[in-house]
């Protein structure tokens, strides 16, 4: 009997592998973290990653390799053109995360609406009234949201603001007659941004669409508009944000990310606009099982498919 295959875990979510390892012994395929040398990288016929950038550099390092996979959704991590190149199969796992993240999408969102950090923030006393809330917090009653991007969690965030009566955009390319159907409406990027008192950014991060909410569009929106993105911080320009928190041209910044250090961002961190969890959206107990299971099981699944293909390419039709 021939030994089992290696899964390479370039990195991973978490200290133990024991979900992964149950999860690849039952396909016969052992799991080993990558020790950082060339020699397991060049043996490597499928690897797994969160954050280790797969360049082109990279790719020529795993001169074996026919799948790569993500503990995650996004694929910015990959360099997908060298990787297609190479016929090496680069796996993402989507929909693993809707409830958590939509939820945390809308609590960021109405959290911001209902200015909960600036009201906990003045130590209110029990017997505080509205009226004196009302009189040091604005709270313009935001009815009309745009959602851009009609993804999985585009489509749940869209359905949920529905659901609570407000008055929905969706900008998405394809999709139109499903947003007709949820009673919500089609809208180009620009006409979406200039009546909105929220914006949610659900698109893909890629060529096309990072830093698609710049200067010149944000300076569209409504300068008590809440903007919310828990998608990927590089579908900003963060400078052009800052520059918007800072001349009060934003009502509010809902940001799920981690800032790099020297991000234009961070002196607003304390900012009762602005509100910054780290990245931390998609988790719950069971999104992270689900996420790990999944991501060992599709690679094998997509390994699979990558090996027959060679096979009957080889062979010729049958």
């Amino acid at each position: 009997m021939s030994a089992a295959k290696t899964i390479v875990v370039l990195d991973g979510l978490f200290d133990d592998l024991a979900i992964e390892e149950k999860v690849a012994a039952g396909n016969g395929w052992s799991i080993a973290r990558w020790d950082g040398g060339e020699a397991m990288l060049a043996a490597a016929e499928l690897v797994v990653h969160v954050r280790t950038k797969i360049d082109r550099a990279m790719l020529a390092r795993l001169p074996a390799c026919r799948v790569v996979g993500r503990f995650g959704t996004g694929l910015d991590s990959v360099d997908q053109l060298a990787a297609a190149e190479r016929d090496i199969r680069v796996v993402g796992i989507r929909d693993y995360c809707i409830p958590e993240l939509a939820s945390h999408t809308l609590a960021l969102a109405f959290a911001l609406d209902r200015r909960v950090d600036a009201i906990r923030a003045g130590r209110l006393s029990p017997d505080v009234s509205w009226q004196e809330v009302a009189a040091k917090q604005p709270m313009p009653g935001r009815t009309r949201a745009v959602v851009i991007g009609f993804g999985s969690i585009g489509k749940t965030v869209t359905r949920a603001l529905i659901a609570l009566g407000l008055d929905v955009r969706v900008v998405t390319e394809h999709g139109a007659d499903e947003v007709r159907r949820l009673r919500a409406s089609p809208v180009a990027l620009e006409a979406g941004l200039a009546d909105a008192g929220f914006v949610f950014l659900h698109a893909a991060l890629g060529a096309e669409t990072a830093g698609m909410i710049n200067g010149a569009r944000l300076a569209l929106m409504a300068s008590d508009a809440i903007l919310v993105n828990t998608a990927r911080i590089g579908l900003m320009d963060e400078i052009a944000a800052a520059a918007a928190l800072g001349a009060g041209k934003i009502g509010g910044l809902g940001l799920d990310a981690k800032l790099a250090a020297d991000s234009p961002l961070r002196p607003f961190v304390s900012d009762e606009r602005m509100l910054l969890t780290p990245h931390v959206g998609w988790y719950s107990e069971r999104s992270a099982r689900e996420l790990r299971r999944r991501t060992i099981q599709e690679s094998i699944d997509a390994y699979k498919d990558v090996k027959t293909a060679r096979a009957e390419k080889v062979g010729g039709p049958r």
